[in-house]
């Protein structure tokens, strides 16, 4: 089968989701940028008359996540001009994007049932050639698309970008044994060449390769500061460039991630791997 990627949607517009959408339209690509709807009007929107079925009510949430991206520094976007090919959305509304699009990538709440239930809609909707991915820092890929038809798992793969993706070159691909070999192939290639990705091809195991080693090497460093009662500021210090190290280090880099994706890390291996 021949593929492209003109159109990709990306559901979820947190940190990495309106970051990943940005980096795609860097790189020429028109992206669709969903998220769900509020449950409840802000004070302000109460003061201003609005109802949940106003516009700019139902899509506060992807607004916010998209105008983080713009406002992002180190910045998202090469340029004013690729911010103009991502629209936006949400997943009511305006689900039906995925009809046409080419790759749909998911980066909603780390939540495996949260996530199956959003495949199944995906599943429904999905055209014959749409690739579905997955940017899960370590929820097994193949659980993630359990009960779903056999074209989808077909064309559904773990795509694990690194923040910020526009800097950070590594990718993780991550293959089930049901996804064609073809697909894995051009979503490598895509990511290499249109992306500027290093690729590196994963099994689907618990947290992959990157979060599986950053994580014990974190846990040892969390471990030896508690019992050695050294401050932020000094552990920061000294794990950062003194050895060779993102300035990032300890600490600033936890910030960075995320303290519940790091937390969502550390229980997938402590459930997963034997003692």
């Amino acid at each position: 089968m021949n593929y492209q990627i003109n159109k990709a949607v990306v559901i979820g517009s947190g940190t990495m989701g309106s970051a990943i959408a940005a980096h795609l339209a860097n790189a020429g690509i028109k992206v669709t940028l969903l998220d769900i709807i509020p449950r409840d009007l802000t004070p302000e929107e109460k003061e201003q008359g609005f109802s949940i079925k106003d516009p700019q009510v139902r899509n506060r949430i992807v607004n916010q996540g998209f105008q983080s991206a713009v406002n992002s520094r180190p910045a998202s976007f090469y340029s004013k001009a690729p911010a103009n090919l991502v629209k936006l959305g949400n997943l009511e509304d305006d689900f039906e994007q995925i009809k046409d699009a080419d790759w749909v990538i998911e980066v909603i709440i780390e939540n495996l049932k949260i996530k199956q239930d959003l495949m199944k809609r995906i599943d429904d909707l999905r055209s014959e050639k749409t690739i579905i991915s997955t940017n899960t820092s370590g929820i097994p890929v193949t659980s993630i698309a359990e009960g779903r038809s056999k074209e989808f798992q077909e064309h559904f793969l773990g795509t694990h970008f690194f923040n910020p993706p526009r800097y950070l070159k590594l990718l993780e691909v991550i293959p089930t044994k049901n996804t064609l070999a073809e697909v894995v192939e051009f979503i490598s290639h895509f990511a290499e060449y249109r992306l500027g990705k290093g690729v590196v091809l994963c099994k689907d195991t618990p947290n992959f390769i990157a979060n599986r080693m950053g994580f014990g090497s974190g846990a040892f460093v969390l471990d030896y500061i508690l019992k050695n009662k050294y401050t932020v500021t000094e552990v920061d210090s000294i794990t950062g460039p003194l050895i060779g190290r993102p300035k990032t280090a300890t600490f600033r880099l936890l910030d960075l991630v995320g303290i519940d994706i790091w937390d969502h890390v550390g229980s997938n291996l402590s459930k997963a791997l034997s003692a």
